[in-house]
């Protein structure tokens, strides 16, 4: 099993590709059970607020991609994580067809501003719930048939986790798992299940908390198949926030160690009349990737742009390079209690450029 991270523009368009254990290499987001994410895309022309006056940014680097026509397949599902133009960008989304067969899965703001564009379907757009602990509805569920009768389905979740108080209105987090199909062929005979089509949703499975009081551990067991995870933040939100999603959902599906930690490197600060804090950052990102054990923290929203306007004239940013966040991750870990140790790879990812996540 496995999962492909895919930059589009070096900055926040990501494409994410899910494959189950049996896909092959070369060609994993074509075959069964797969699944594709693409998030916020933005490939051609500027980003602009309110108006040119106030902020517009126009990227340096060249997406890899000229137009969401020249991906290979239309993805499964397309994420909006905000309704800024640099994340819900109409240029870009409009060069997909009204009839296209991708749901655009949006936080409420960005689903309202992309119906109004009167482009889609209306049933296309679906509007992202805010997540409530212990509240399933507040999940999005996807199921994945299985390979075979005697198999069990996949299922794919995304969950909106926004910050509250949020002045600038940018600090949200969405949650991914990734659970694929399982068959006699793909499952180890040791592991088997001969589950039913629609498995129902099994108890509760153990949490338990390290010596550490903010690393939450893998469940011990779990009769599924394991889950890969993803937690896209690109302008960051504190741990907190998002212990309560992983110490109930990510222990229940067994989805951790995280897969796939996507959040800022740099510390962006605004006046807090112009919105405060508009990127966590390293600092925020390193107590997430610990205590989640991240597996990779790829870098998000942090390519150099071109930004003009009366909105970034006092910004301040805070660069952290690869090198620093690696030895601060390094150093917290030494300076942890015995049993957490993190193996974080920390990387970032030019336009183009895939990095491959494997999961046993």
């Amino acid at each position: 099993m496995s999962l492909t991270v895919k930059s589009l523009n070096g900055d926040s368009a990501f494409l994410l590709t899910f494959s189950p254990p049996v896909a092959p290499p070369s060609s994993p987001g074509l075959f069964p059970g797969s699944f594709t994410i693409l998030i916020d895309p933005w490939l051609t022309g500027p980003a602009t607020i309110l108006s040119r006056i106030f902020s517009i940014s126009e990227q340096k680097s060249v997406p890899c991609i000229s137009s969401l026509k020249e991906l290979e397949q239309e993805p499964d599902i397309i994420l909006i994580s905000q309704d800024k133009p640099d994340h819900c960008h109409e240029e870009t989304l409009r060069q997909l067809p009204r009839d296209c067969q991708s749901t655009i899965l949006a936080t409420p703001l960005a689903a309202r501003k992309i119906r109004s564009w009167k482009h889609f379907r209306p049933e296309l757009v679906q509007a992202l719930p805010k997540y409530t602990e212990g509240d399933d509805q507040t999940i999005y569920r996807l199921a994945l048939p299985p390979f075979s009768p005697r198999g069990s389905c996949g299922e794919v979740t995304l969950t909106w986790i926004p910050a509250s108080r949020d002045l600038s209105g940018l600090h949200h987090a969405v949650g991914i798992t990734y659970r694929p199909p399982c068959s006699v062929l793909s499952a180890k005979p040791s592991h088997y299940l001969d589950l039913p089509l629609s498995p129902p949703a099994s108890p509760g499975s153990p949490r338990t908390i390290a010596s550490s009081p903010r690393t939450i551990v893998p469940a011990p067991y779990n009769n599924r198949e394991k889950t890969m995870s993803v937690i896209y933040s690109p302008h960051g939100v504190g741990y907190d926030l998002i212990r309560p999603y992983a110490s109930s959902h990510l222990v229940h599906e067994a989805a951790l160690p995280l897969s796939a930690l996507i959040h800022s490197f740099d510390r962006v600060e605004n006046p807090w009349y112009l919105g405060g804090n508009i990127s966590a950052g390293s600092p925020g990102g390193v107590q997430i990737a610990q205590s989640l054990l991240a597996r990779s923290w790829i870098s998000a929203h942090d390519a150099d742009k071109n930004n003009r306007g009366l909105s970034v004239k006092q910004t301040r940013i805070g660069k952290y390079e690869l090198e620093d966040i690696k030895k601060t991750l390094q150093d917290e870990t030494r300076s942890g209690k015995p049993g957490v140790v993190t193996m974080t790879q920390v990387i970032s990812l030019v336009s183009g450029q895939e990095h491959r996540i494997e999961k046993g």
